[in-house]
């Protein structure tokens, strides 16, 4: 057992190494280097498009002023109404009525995923997704959904019927 874990060690550090070795070969190729950054890229591009989820912002809902600043990791800037801004993340929080954790995110970003639906696209969409609203307001022209116990608000243009923003709410007043 020793000999086969020290020989899966012992290829895992040579297969590391090959990698070093790889990457200081492409730097000196220009053409290479370029091929690789654009792979790199859009492997980035990738990871952000997977992970850009209405998922990942359900779980900010509840986080602290310290707990939300150390999981986006920026500093962000102050919004109205005491909120917070995140530029590099894209969303805008505000907190709760006790000031300390968050009860509202705000997302305009045509990048993040709602299950199949964007910021942009028509407000039927939403619908489709996400089913009966349980409010719509067509003269203010916005639909909530429940959604994991939130609330999904989706503001949209009257006239043209595309999703302006979409807000997750912890409570809706």
């Amino acid at each position: 057992m020793k000999k086969i874990t020290a020989i899966c060690s012992a290829l895992l550090l040579s297969l590391s190494m090959i990698g070093c070795t790889a990457k200081q070969q492409v730097g000196l190729s220009s053409g290479v280097s370029k091929d690789t950054s654009d792979i790199s890229q859009k492997t980035k591009e990738t990871e952000k498009e997977e992970k850009n989820t209405v998922d990942k912002y359900t779980k900010l809902i509840g986080l602290t002023r310290d707990e939300i600043l150390k999981k986006l990791g920026e500093n962000p800037n102050l919004v109205d109404e005491g909120g917070l801004e995140f530029q590099s993340a894209g969303i805008r929080v505000w907190f709760g009525e006790d000031g300390k954790t968050v009860n509202q995110v705000f997302m305009n970003s045509k990048d993040i995923d709602f299950n199949g639906a964007r910021v942009g696209e028509n407000v039927e969409k939403f619908k489709s997704i996400f089913g009966k609203p349980v409010l719509e307001d067509k003269e203010s022209a916005y639909i909530n959904f429940d959604y994991k116990g939130l609330v999904l608000h989706v503001p949209y243009d009257s006239k043209t019927q595309k999703v302006i923003a979409v807000y997750l709410v912890k409570e809706w007043e």
